[in-house]
């Protein structure tokens, strides 16, 4: 896959709505790239530049969602030289594990829609709730 054809898979995605944030939408469309064996292992990603402005985002999001694929281990990023794909194929536990969060996540955003609320107070509540959980797992315990 040409970096022309994933801007478009992505941009494609994007558009069709939903509310997803672009990092998720991002990460996601690359994950099931390499899984559908559309991208191949070894293959350069396009640059953060260059995939931000092909799908009108931002650099920090481009940038974050390679990271995520990075922490994945989907890509591997060389200093100087790119970020490329490195994952072999996942098990079917894995790739239905992760088709589960995506789904999951695009449900949790449209029930928040429902209730008038935006991705990104959705996020704001998971980054609450995520850091009261943290506090509460620091507490010491008698």
């Amino acid at each position: 896959m040409e970096a022309r054809q994933l801007i478009e898979r992505v941009s494609e995605r994007l558009r069709s709505g939903g509310g997803e944030p672009a990092v998720q939408v991002i990460v996601d469309e690359l994950w099931l790239a390499v899984v559908e064996g559309s991208i191949e292992v070894g293959r350069r990603l396009p640059t953060v530049r260059e995939l931000a402005i092909g799908l009108g985002v931002t650099p920090r999001s481009v940038e974050r969602a390679y990271r995520e694929l990075e922490r994945r281990g989907v890509v591997v990023t060389r200093p100087g030289a790119g970020s490329f794909i490195s994952l072999t194929q996942p098990s079917e536990q894995e790739l239905a594990r992760q088709q589960e969060l995506s789904r999951l996540s695009r449900e949790t955003v449209g029930r928040a829609g429902e209730l008038g609320f935006t991705v990104d107070d959705l996020l704001e509540a998971i980054a609450d709730f995520r850091t009261s959980d943290e506090t509460r797992n620091e507490e010491p315990r008698s």
